[in-house]
This record gives structure tokens, sequence and C-alpha cells, in this order.
């Protein structure tokens, strides 16, 4: 994964260069907001209170000028402007607020950094272009859902947490790339690592995680599982489809390993039950939790014996995959084949 859009930002603090004007863009919120506690944060303490203002919405002439006013105690002035009106980042050029922006970026005051948070904006325009040279562009996109595992596990990783890689991957699945939720999630599992009698010196591992978010967060990969387990092939088919819709390129690579893994799993559960183990045994076999040892114990009595054959079509959707072959038709095959009787 790409380091944090802020370390450029980070780097030029350090080194005590503070741009004039700074642009925050994208939909991640956690990364826009620890760009923003960067820049605050790099204000001495007794600053802070007096030298930075935040607007949000307002006109883009009021956010100007508060950079252009000095503070009480003569330090420097951070103005936070979050989708400020007349700045036309869309590309509708030449408006009286614009054309007071160039002259302000002519000559930026040195007590200030003015900082504009925008959802999107468009690099190719002029107007970004003379920003991003003035000053520092943060660029904070969300996270591919293929990143989101390691992204889960970094930022784990800072709370104190080790994760083991299922368990990351299984909270990346349950939130998607809503880093938001993930934050929460992780503050969460934070708060269930430090309780008492919880083990210590080991990685949490994926039992942990699906305890915490519990047996209805059926999202992700949980819903395709459940689907594929409770022999529901047109609820899989549906949960396949929203995953697909404006995937990046790597998604349907992620799925098919979901797919695989689901039929490994299940007929792992399918040789134990039909020697007449049960749940126990299931569970020690996957290492999972008990929900989930219960869940492949009982799939694998009703739709066990498709496992075979669903582990055959991953194989055969690999190869798809791989040499450009039709994402959908790929993995749909597999669901497909989860759906038939073994023959």
């Amino acid at each position: 994964m790409a380091p944090p859009p802020r370390s450029a930002l980070e780097r030029e603090l350090a080194a005590g260069r503070w741009p004039p004007v700074v642009l925050v863009v994208g939909e991640d919120e956690v990364a826009v907001r620890r760009a923003l506690e960067t820049l605050v944060a790099a204000l001495p303490e007794d600053e802070r209170l007096t030298g930075v203002d935040r607007l949000s919405d307002a006109p883009l002439a009021r956010a100007l000028d508060a950079a252009r006013t000095r503070t009480l105690l003569g330090g420097r002035r951070i103005v936070i402007a979050v989708e400020p009106q007349g700045f036309a980042a869309g590309g509708s050029g030449g408006s009286e607020a614009q054309e007071a922006l160039e002259q302000y970026l002519d000559r930026p005051p040195a007590h200030a950094t003015l900082v504009f948070v925008l959802e999107k904006a468009d690099r190719r325009l002029k107007l970004i272009k003379r920003l991003e040279a003035v000053g520092l562009l943060v660029d904070c996109p969300l996270p591919k859902e293929r990143e989101m595992a390691a992204w889960v596990a970094a930022r784990a990783a800072e709370r104190g947490l080790k994760l083991t890689q299922p368990a990351a991957r299984a909270l990346a699945d349950a939130v998607g790339t809503n880093t938001a939720v993930a934050e929460r999630e992780l503050d969460k599992l934070a708060l269930v690592a430090a309780a008492p009698g919880a083990p210590a010196g080991k990685g949490i591992g994926v039992d942990t995680v699906e305890e915490m978010l519990g047996p209805g967060r059926a999202v992700g990969a949980f819903a395709l599982e459940d689907a594929l387990l409770a022999g529901d092939p047109a609820a899989a088919v549906e949960v396949l489809g929203r995953r697909l819709v404006g995937a990046d390129g790597g998604t349907p690579l992620m799925l098919l390993g979901q797919l695989a893994s689901i039929a490994r799993r299940l007929a792992a559960a399918h040789d134990i039950v039909g020697r007449g183990g049960g749940a126990d045994e299931v569970r020690e076999a996957l290492g999972c939790h008990p929900f989930t040892a219960g869940k492949y114990a009982q799939a694998a009595r009703q739709v066990g014996a498709r496992a075979g054959a669903a582990m055959a079509a991953c194989v055969a959707a690999d190869g798809r995959l791989k040499t450009g072959g039709d994402a959908w038709q790929a993995l749909a095959g597999v669901v497909q084949a989860f759906a038939l009787p073994r023959r």
C-alpha cells in the first residue's frame, strides 16, 4: 500500500517549511482528518486556540480575509476552509471570488497557511495546478478494496494491536472501504483486547473480530459466504454484482480468493462431518469462531457435496481472469458450481 498521503506534509512541517496554501482533496475522512490534525499539531500549543480558524461552506472571500488577518499573539494563522463557496473546483473560472484567490496567490501572507478541504477537484484545472505550484496538494482518496486489509493492519498497529492476516481481512471485508467505520471498529477492538481476561502476547484472531462484529454483520465477504452456505445462489449472485459495480481491476481476483477460501473451508467441514465429526472438530480444523464453525458444520450436511465442484470452478475462473476473461462470467460460474449438485 502507498504511504499515507499526509507524509509529504509532515516532511515539510518537520523541516520548518510552512506551505502558504494547502489543498486537501479526497473522500477518505480519516486521511483528511489526519492531515488537518498534522497541521494544527505543528503550531505551538499556546497558539492553537487563537491561531486556527475553521470555516465550513463559507464564502471564499471570508477565508481570504481571515488568512490576511494576523493573530492577536502574532503567531502563525491556519485558516481551514471546507468546501468554500465560490471556489469553483469544477472548472467554472473567471468569477470575482476566483480572481480574488488568484490575487491572493500572487502574494500570500507570510504569517498564514490557507487550507482548502474539498471532496473532489480536477487536478488538470489551471486553478488546481496553480494552488499546487504555490503550496501543497494532499491527496486523500479512499483505499481500494484490495488495500483495505493492509490499511486495517497498519491502523491496528498504531493502537498497539496486532491482527492476524485473516482477522485484518475479515474486518476489511466487513467495512468495505469506509475508513471512518473501520476506525470505529478498531477502537472497539482495542477495548475488547484491553478487557480483563483477554489473552496477552498473541495476535488478535479472526474469531475475536467475528465475535465483535456479531452474526448480524453480514456484509462484504460475510454476505457472500452466508448466501453460498445457505444454498441461495440468487442471493450470492446479487452480492457478487454489488461488489463488482465500480470495482477496480484487482477486485475480481480478491473476490475469487474469497470464493476459493469458502470452498476450501466447506470441503474440510464436509470431510469432518462425513466422518461423524461435529462443530467442535470443524472449529479446530478451521481455526474459527464457534459461530462460524457451526455455520460450516450445518452447511456441510446440506451443500457440502458441492465444495469439490466449487474448488474446480475457482481454478477455471483463475485462468479466465488472468487471461483477460470477463470477471462477471468467471465469478458467476463459481457461484453456479456451489449451487449445482455434484455429479
